[in-house]
């Protein structure tokens, strides 16, 4: 049986469609990718996640991102959409565009089933790409578990998992705690 050859596009038409469109779109190796919405647990972990690290970041230069904040990667030209991202100083745009950051330090990701393999692989193959990129959060929203990835000075990651209320997490390269407590707090049962 033969299969429909896929039809590739540039960034620039995946540009003009995305800025057109009711909903967003991921671009990776010249595809667009539809976004599925996440679970009541997937959007409330996503909300704590960024209202500690705003609280704890308030006065330091930094901003914290919604997933609405679009990255490009810098080999590939993806572009995709982390549920939370956190720039240090001032945030660089692509080509002198306003919707479109190329350097987060801090990038979290809420898993779900649908995504968990796709996070933990390509999404993160592509996060690597981005220079500015130290620290990379998979948040899973089933059990109160994150593991934590950070870019060391010779370019390799270290892993750490964290489990339970009391762990908390040190996020250096914006010299912020969180307690895993206060980010899995109120989730619907």
């Amino acid at each position: 049986m033969a299969t429909q050859p896929v039809t590739k596009i540039t960034e620039e038409e995946y540009l003009r469609l995305e800025r057109a469109a009711e909903y967003k779109s991921e671009f990776v190796g010249g595809e667009i990718f539809a976004m599925s919405g996440g679970s009541l647990t997937h959007a409330v972990l996503s909300v704590n996640w960024s209202g500690e690290l705003r609280n704890k970041l308030r006065g330091r230069h930094c901003i914290v991102c919604s997933s609405d904040a679009r990255v490009r990667t810098s080999n590939t030209g993806s572009y995709v959409y982390p549920d939370v991202s956190v720039v240090c100083g001032k945030p660089v745009m692509h080509q002198g565009s306003n919707d479109i950051l190329t350097n987060p330090t801090v990038v979290v990701e809420v898993l779900s089933p649908s995504t968990s393999d796709h996070d933990r692989g390509e999404k993160f193959d592509l996060y690597r790409e981005i220079p500015s990129l130290i620290e990379y959060v998979l948040v899973h929203a089933d059990a109160v578990h994150v593991d934590h990835f950070a870019r060391q000075s010779d370019g390799s990651w270290i892993f750490r998992e964290y489990h339970g209320d009391d762990s908390i997490i040190a996020l250096a390269s914006i010299s912020c705690n969180v307690r895993l407590g206060d980010v899995y707090a109120d989730l619907p049962e």
